[in-house]
C-alpha cells in the first residue's frame, strides 16, 4: 500500500467521483477525511470507505464557509496530526445563457467550484508547508479549458480554478508540495450501467477510472508531478479542440 500512514482530505466526497476517489485512496492505505454538507449520504459514504479497513472521518461542513473549512481541516489535524493529500473534487454544473443567469446561480457555482477550492487550500496548505511535503489534486473539467455557449457562469468558475491551481503550483513548489489538475470530459458519476460496446461507452468516463488516476497521481514518486492532464475516453472520436460540453 503506497499511502499507508498518510492522511487525505477529499471534498465533495459523499457520492459520485468524490466517493470513488475516497475508496481508491483508502485502497492504497490512506486515512480519509470526507468533507461534504451534512447528509445521510455522507454518513453512508463514510461507512462504505470505513468497511475497506482504514480510518475514516465524516466531516459535515459547508465548503463555502471559511469557518467550516477551518474546522474540518483542524479536525483532521487533531485526529491524525498530519495532512498529506488534498483532493478538490466538490463542484456543481449548470448551463444558462448569460441573460438568463441569476446572481444566485453565480454565487452557487463560483462559491462551490472556486471559493471552496480556495478555502480548502487556504487552511490545508499551512500544515503542508510545515510538513515540507504534500499533494494537492484538483478535479477541474474540460469546461476549464474550452468555452462554449450557455456556460458563462460555469466557465468563469472553472477557468478561475485553473488560474488558482496554476499559480498555487509555482507558489508551493519550493515547499515540496505538488499540485496537479485533472480535466475530465463527461463522467458517469451516477454509476449507472453502460454496455461495453455502446455509444455511451465512447462518450463517458467511469468515475472509478478517474479515481484510479487520482490515486496514481498521489502515489507517484515524490520527485515527480503531473501538472495537468485532460482525461477522455480512449475510444472517443473527439479531441480537445472539438469537445462539446454536455
Amino acid at each position: 500500500m503506497h499511502l499507508e500512514h498518510q492522511v487525505a482530505l477529499v471534498t465533495g466526497a459523499s457520492r459520485g467521483l468524490g466517493l470513488a476517489i475516497a475508496r481508491a485512496l483508502a485502497g492504497e492505505g490512506a486515512s480519509l477525511g470526507l468533507l461534504a454538507r451534512a447528509s445521510e449520504e455522507l454518513e453512508r459514504a463514510a461507512a462504505q470507505v470505513r468497511a475497506l479497513g482504514h480510518p475514516v472521518m465524516a466531516l459535515p461542513y459547508d465548503l463555502t464557509s471559511d469557518a467550516d473549512v477551518e474546522s474540518a481541516v483542524r479536525a483532521v489535524m487533531e485526529t491524525w496530526g498530519r495532512l498529506d493529500i488534498l483532493v478538490l473534487n466538490a463542484g456543481a454544473w449548470a448551463a444558462t445563457p448569460i441573460h438568463e443567469a441569476t446572481e444566485e446561480q453565480w454565487e452557487k457555482l463560483v462559491g462551490l467550484n472556486l471559493k471552496g477550492a480556495f478555502l480548502a487550500c487556504r487552511h490545508a496548505v499551512p500544515w503542508m508547508i510545515e510538513q515540507k511535503r504534500g499533494t494537492i489534486v484538483a478535479i477541474n473539467s474540460v469546461g476549464g479549458l474550452l468555452a462554449s455557449p450557455g456556460n458563462c457562469v460555469y466557465a468563469a468558475s472553472k477557468f478561475g480554478l485553473r488560474g488558482l491551481m496554476e499559480s498555487l503550483s509555482t507558489e508551493l513548489k519550493p515547499h515540496g508540495i505538488r499540485v496537479s489538475v485533472l480535466y475530465p470530459h463527461n463522467m458517469n458519476t451516477q454509476g449507472r450501467p453502460i454496455a461495453p460496446d455502446s455509444d455511451e461507452r465512447r462518450r463517458f468516463i467511469e468515475a472509478a477510472d478517474v479515481a484510479r488516476l487520482v490515486a496514481y497521481v498521489c502515489t507517484a514518486p515524490e520527485n515527480l508531478v503531473l501538472h495537468a492532464a485532460t482525461v477522455m475516453p480512449a475510444s472517443a472520436a473527439v479531441t480537445l479542440t472539438d469537445v462539446e460540453l454536455s
